[in-house]
């Protein structure tokens, strides 16, 4: 049982734009772990817009040429996940708190555990309009097992952000049009298209339904469920301060999202429950010479991913397994990177 409401800011400030909105997620994130913010619930809408995962590459998830000859920004979020079409029929949120003081509150230890305590607010939603929706591990929420809903998680050291997208009456033509999934995503799950994977609010319920309507009911069983108190309040100085220098310096740079793409001689890919895993990788006489990892998958420390891939790069193909195997990553990435890097050499040593 919850005890005492945790206070956590109401924050819409109203930014449509989307390299802006991101700048701005960073900035109260990182002064959250600075204790220069509150913990805050954020709620947000943007122009038309493509938002890539952090371990994605546009050219692989992106219709880019759709996209340019119909002025659809792109830009690389800070926080994993696939690449989603956003647009004003898309509610999205972002929930920033100290980790320690909110898992304390909620009564739980492992961040996973937040997927299904907030998804309850979804599903609390969706039945405040008639729709019987479900929980589709590890992060979406399903109506007819079409996607209405996606989440992601981010961690910054002792800060933690959770975000989902909830869709209200998005334009599925204008999304379709733009992404472009992985075939080993949706081959799995039966569909054939994003249009055939997702689905309004609006549609499942056969009714209108306003994007403020949805918002104050999700606001209302936030506030219930995890046992909340908002107070509304705008970005600080200090915030805005720092969105404009994160927007100069980062965001609205090109090279963060289209980042410089290497040559690698081997890509195999597989699929976990959170996400499809792509390993790029060279090797020369059983070293590893150069290894990326991109995907859809969930990892909240995007920097645990970075660290390995820098320190096995020049190891022997046995330690960088055996490094890969220590490492702080999910279990199920664990296996499924070595798995890939075992079956590339033993196909080298089969061709030798």
């Amino acid at each position: 049982m919850l005890k005492n409401k945790q206070k956590l800011r109401l924050l819409n400030d109203g930014i449509k734009d989307p390299f802006m909105h991101f700048a701005v997620e960073d900035a109260v994130l990182r002064l959250v772990d600075e204790e220069k913010s509150p913990p805050t619930l954020r709620i947000r809408q943007t122009i038309p817009s493509v938002w890539i995962g952090v371990f994605q590459h546009p050219e692989e998830n992106v219709n880019i040429e759709y996209c340019t000859e119909h002025n659809i920004p792109i830009v690389r979020r800070s926080n994993p996940g696939g690449a989603v079409y956003q647009d004003s029929g898309s509610l999205c949120y972002s929930m920033f708190f100290n980790r320690n003081e909110m898992f304390s509150h909620l009564g739980i230890e492992d961040p996973s555990q937040l997927y299904s305590l907030t998804g309850k607010a979804v599903l609390a939603v969706c039945k405040d309009f008639g729709v019987k929706a479900k929980l589709s591990p590890v992060n979406d929420i399903t109506v007819d097992n079409r996607k209405i809903y996606g989440s992601a998680q981010l961690e910054l050291y002792s800060a933690f952000v959770h975000s989902g997208t909830f869709l209200v009456n998005a334009d599925i033509k204008t999304m379709q049009n733009c992404l472009k999934p992985s075939d080993l995503k949706f081959k799995e799950k039966g569909f054939k298209s994003v249009a055939e994977r997702v689905i309004n609010l609006s549609e499942a319920a056969r009714k209108a339904i306003s994007v403020k309507h949805v918002i104050k009911s999700l606001i209302n069983h936030f506030s219930e469920i995890l046992n909340i108190e908002l107070q509304q309040s705008p970005l600080t100085k200090e915030e805005k301060t720092l969105a404009e220098k994160l927007l100069a310096s980062k965001y609205s740079k090109k090279e963060w999202t289209f980042r410089k793409k290497q040559l690698f001689t081997t890509k195999l890919s597989t699929k976990i429950k959170s996400g499809v895993v792509n390993l790029h990788i060279s090797t020369d006489n059983q070293y590893i010479k150069n290894i990326h990892i991109t995907g859809d998958f969930l990892l909240s420390d995007p920097e645990i991913l970075h660290k390995i891939e820098t320190n096995i790069r020049g190891l022997a193909i046995e330690k960088g397994i055996s490094f890969i195997k220590k490492s702080p990553l999910p279990q199920e990435l664990k296996i499924a990177v070595c798995h890939m890097i075992t079956n590339i050499t033993e196909g080298q040593n089969r061709n030798e």
